[in-house]
């Protein structure tokens, strides 16, 4: 029992995609960001040790749900290096992040924002068909737990913070992502893997939007979308921006009466 819940060899609950538990998880992803967003102002009110706590059950989470993905892959000898090792985007987004907050890294932080959402927005529209089940296989909340709850965690600590974003930070993480990029596709064509899809893209990608095919390099699409991704995760940046303007502006206009 407790190998078929690690491995899932065998289909339990089902999990499809655009089935009722993915538009179930995305629903759920959608309440996260929106009780994090009306919420903003006291989750940065929190007091420190509150912030720091909450910080380190983010960090451990993440970090033993990797754990729990791979020991049990390595103790039934399901472990695969062209597949299993922690080197998509969203992984190590994943641990950068994790590093970032333990560390207490702004500045790292600042280039892992944007990627807290270039890798687990696609993933979370367009879940690997690999994954059979849902609330019966672990293999379910690991993926929940690296996208979905990545994301919105994400979003709860730019809301504990006050630090100031600035467009360098975006063109930063982009070359950041780009250089990540360049390092996987020439370990994938070392070790003949597709990490970070630089050889090809996904099946069931191709099978979803057929016109993709007849594109040679991926790394086109996988440009675009991180442009396209980018500049939805500056929009709670602009937000907040656009608040602290008006604040200013108010309590200018306060202190001449």
């Amino acid at each position: 029992m407790i190998r078929e819940f690690f491995l899932d060899d065998i289909p339990g609950i089902p999990f499809k995609l655009f089935g009722i538990v993915h538009f179930l998880c995305i629903i759920v992803t959608i309440i996260g960001i929106f009780f994090v967003y009306i919420n903003r102002n006291r989750i940065y009110n929190l007091p420190y040790n509150i912030k720091k706590r909450i910080k380190l059950i983010i960090v451990f989470t993440m970090f033993i749900n990797m754990k729990l993905y791979y020991i049990p892959l390595m103790i039934y000898g399901r472990y695969d290096g062209h597949v299993h090792l922690p080197l998509h985007f969203c992984f190590i987004s994943g641990y950068l992040f994790m590093y970032a907050l333990f560390f207490n890294k702004p500045k790292l932080y600042k280039i892992i924002y944007f990627f807290a959402y270039i890798g687990p927005i696609p993933a979370i529209l367009w879940p690997d068909p690999g994954m059979n089940s849902s609330f019966d296989s672990f293999l379910f909340y690991q993926f929940f737990i690296s996208h979905h709850f990545f994301l919105v965690s994400n979003l709860f600590i730019f809301y504990t913070q006050n630090w100031n974003f600035r467009l360098k930070d975006m063109f930063k993480s982009f070359m950041v992502a780009q250089v990540i990029f360049a390092v996987m596709s020439i370990f994938n064509a070392i070790f003949d893997t597709n990490y970070i899809m630089s050889k090809e893209l996904p099946h069931h990608i191709i099978e979803l939007f057929p016109f993709l095919e007849n594109i040679k390099h991926p790394v086109i699409i996988l440009e675009l979308t991180a442009i396209a991704i980018i500049i939805i995760a500056c929009i709670p940046i602009y937000l907040r921006n656009k608040e602290k303007k008006e604040n200013t502006s108010l309590q200018y206009a306060e202190s001449l009466l």
